[in-house]
């Protein structure tokens, strides 16, 4: 199933890698936001299926972005995006119903694996 996306990260890098590896996936990229502040507007006015969101953002983390997100549509699909591997961070994401956690570095079949997992869980 194809997805709107949004992806909200920091590093240009990342974002132009997750773009080229969804696109060539099916999806859609409907927004970028290089912020928390910049992916919540962006969230309320692209209305996206599907958020890629880093946890190391310069305004927020990305955990505190999900507790917002939740505010505004409990049902949002998020797939949290981390270089951090500390347990603590998977778990409090977890615990904000994030529907899973890549950690980098990743390549587009873990990508490709998280993203049917999202589809599985309507």
């Amino acid at each position: 199933m194809p997805y709107k996306v949004l992806i909200v990260d920091d590093s240009p890098v990342l974002r132009i890698m997750l773009s080229e590896m969804l696109k060539s996936l099916g999806h859609t990229i409907v927004g970028e936001a290089d912020s928390g502040a910049g992916g919540l507007k962006a969230f309320k006015e692209k209305k996206p299926d599907l958020v890629t969101l880093d946890i190391s953002l310069p305004d927020e983390n990305g955990l505190q972005v999900l507790e917002k997100l939740r505010k505004l549509d409990p049902s949002a699909k998020v797939i949290v995006v981390t270089g951090n591997d500390q347990k603590a961070v998977e778990d409090k994401a977890m615990s904000l119903k994030a529907l899973g956690v890549l950690h980098k570095p990743f390549d587009e079949a873990e990508l490709a694996a998280m993203v049917e997992r999202v589809g599985a869980r309507k």
